[in-house]
């Protein structure tokens, strides 16, 4: 049961990181976050280079972790950026 419970955990922590990606990066092109697709590319939404930095420079101060400015293209979906989120928060929640 407590693994379930961690799945579950995990699996809402992952959903809550996308949907916090998802607002950022409304808030940059403008738009309102229904209009956002998780999986479309950041390069293809108009996103410019200018705010492909702000979201790296959100990241680092939301979560408090070290995002390259290269996060766009390293990462170029708004799930595969969640992703990366997730896996570098892991191993900090483990720590607590």
């Amino acid at each position: 049961m407590a693994r379930m419970n961690s799945s579950l955990s995990l699996t809402n922590r992952a959903r809550s990181i996308e949907r916090w990606v998802i607002e950022r990066v409304a808030f940059y092109l403008d738009c309102h976050v229904r209009d956002v697709d998780q999986t479309v590319p950041l390069a293809e939404t108009g996103i410019d280079s200018a705010s492909a930095i702000g979201l790296c420079g959100d990241v680092e101060d939301h979560w408090q972790i070290d995002a390259d400015p290269t996060l766009v293209f390293d990462y170029p979906t708004i799930s595969d950026i969640a992703a990366f989120i997730a896996g570098q928060l892991a191993p900090m929640e483990l720590a607590a």
